[in-house]
């Protein structure tokens, strides 16, 4: 076999390809026998049939099969040798063969898709901003008030204070403020006075006691927020405008929560059964490495959009083989027209030319993606859906939780593969934060990180062509 090739243009390698039929011969000869023994034909049994019937009926398909696997192997070997980086599928361009027994010639032209090089090289000369989290001792003193919080026990008592649960009776008021004949009528509900926006009427509430009976207009008490209302009448959100009258309501007990001291138990409520840390200095000395671990994830989580927001812009208007790079987004469905097809893939084009330009840019620069940084993203992932599900509880289950990633990790569907896509771009960015020059900005708070990757991942959709679509995820942002 011999393989010679000439440039079409910037994006596009032609391969001309000759070969005997002496190449092939065996190989064709091979599967023409295995066909002879497994082929069913009328009125011959199997293994019986007549070689000339075989050869009529599948010599063309198999001559065909063999130059085809033949010569994918050989150009593969070619290119890496010709040191040609391409990319996409391949494309026949001319096969005028008849795959005859009569033909000892074979002439192929089949093109590849070159990949472009990287407008510049990656290294010192390159400033990327780099963006770090504020440490913040407010935090870390609100997550023990808040653990102090969630850890305390109720207890009844006969005043009112803001942060109490009054649990009440209320009978709806007519024009006349009488008790309305058809008005709603509560055994039981509850207010926080926390929540009650109207401060006058607030007030009110935090001068009274348990058994007084107060009358509280409550669109005017929560502002005419009608989920707060619905909430508290037990009715439905668009019944809310129908109760437009004050109510009656009787404090018939209030419930305060007393914190929780700063003990052994609330060490390991917040830090988990096997903790050492015993007192509120270790715990605050522990609560701080963990912000610090936390700050760190999220700013190279950030650091990964700045990687990917520099590569997307860099690549705008590179010449992308797309045709050869389109036989990597699939065939044409049965359901789908031309047109819907076209539009398809000219949608995802710019994704995959992102994509093929990462990997290529990992393979330069010699970056490996790990196994274990697939299954830790993949283990993230199922960890914000159990959360998310309102499962928390079951983020302490290792066992649960590794059987789920497992599953995960087997099943090699579209969550593996996004997570796979993920480890690419922070693999590439661990290795692009070595190599250039980082511009470290003013440390921002968690709220003013979200908000500059929400605005860069803004940027590289609209790179991508994916518009106004909203980041499909914020930076990790770990609990203590």
């Amino acid at each position: 076999m011999n393989i010679s090739h000439e440039l079409k243009d910037d994006s596009v390698v032609l391969l001309n390809i000759t070969l005997s039929s002496e190449n092939i011969k065996e190989q064709v000869a091979d599967q023409l026998k295995h066909l002879r023994k497994t082929a069913e034909m009328p009125g011959f049994r199997p293994g019986k049939t007549p070689a000339s019937l075989i050869e009529k009926k599948y010599g063309q398909a198999v001559r065909f099969r063999v130059i085809n696997e033949m010569t994918s192997e050989e150009i593969r070997h070619y290119l890496k040798e010709q040191g040609l980086q391409t990319v996409g599928g391949l494309i026949m361009e001319q096969d005028d063969n008849t795959y005859t027994p009569e033909q000892t010639d074979y002439k192929l032209q089949v093109s590849a898709g070159l990949m472009p090089d990287f407008p510049e090289k990656i290294d010192s000369s390159v400033t990327l901003p780099y963006y770090t989290v504020q440490t913040n001792d407010e935090e870390i003193d609100q997550m023990i008030l808040n653990a102090q919080e969630s850890a305390g026990e109720r207890t009844e008592v006969e005043d009112v204070q803001e942060k109490d649960v009054l649990y009440v009776s209320a009978q709806e008021l007519d024009d006349k403020g009488e008790h309305a004949a058809e008005g709603i009528t509560l055994e039981e509900s509850y207010i926080m006075p926390l929540y009650v926006t109207n401060e006058e009427i607030r007030a009110e509430i935090l001068k009274a006691h348990k058994g007084d009976t107060l009358t509280i207009d409550l669109h005017k008490a929560y502002d005419g927020n009608e989920v707060e209302i619905a909430s508290f009448l037990q009715i439905k959100q668009e019944e809310v405008h129908e109760h437009k009258n004050p109510f009656e309501i009787k404090i018939n007990r209030i419930l305060r929560n007393n914190p929780s001291p700063i003990d052994e138990k609330l060490y390991k409520l917040m830090l988990g059964p096997t903790t050492e840390v015993s007192s509120e200095e270790e715990l605050r000395s522990e609560l701080k490495r963990l912000q610090g671990e936390r700050n760190d994830a999220m700013a190279n989580d950030i650091f990964t959009t700045v990687a990917s927001k520099y590569l997307v812009e860099k690549i705008q208007g590179l010449p992308f083989p797309d045709k050869h790079l389109a036989l990597l987004i699939g065939d044409k469905t049965e359901e789908e027209t031309q047109e819907a097809y076209d539009e398809r893939v000219n949608k995802i084009l710019p994704y995959v030319r992102y994509q093929s330009m990462l990997a290529t840019l990992n393979k330069q620069l010699g970056v490996e993606v790990s196994n274990e940084l697939v299954r830790k993203i993949v283990r993230e992932g199922v960890m914000r859906q159990i959360q998310s599900a309102g499962l928390g509880q079951l983020l302490s289950n290792d066992e649960l939780v590794e059987s789920i990633v497992n599953s995960t990790m087997e099943k090699n569907d579209e969550q593996l593969f996004s997570a796979k896509e993920q480890a690419k771009e922070q693999a590439f960015a661990a290795k692009v934060k070595e190599l250039v020059t980082l511009d470290e900005q003013k440390p921002l708070t968690v709220k003013e990180l979200y908000e500059v990757h929400a605005e860069l991942q803004k940027k590289i959709n609209n790179f991508l062509g994916f518009g106004d679509q909203e980041p499909a995820e914020e930076p990790a942002e770990k609990e203590a």
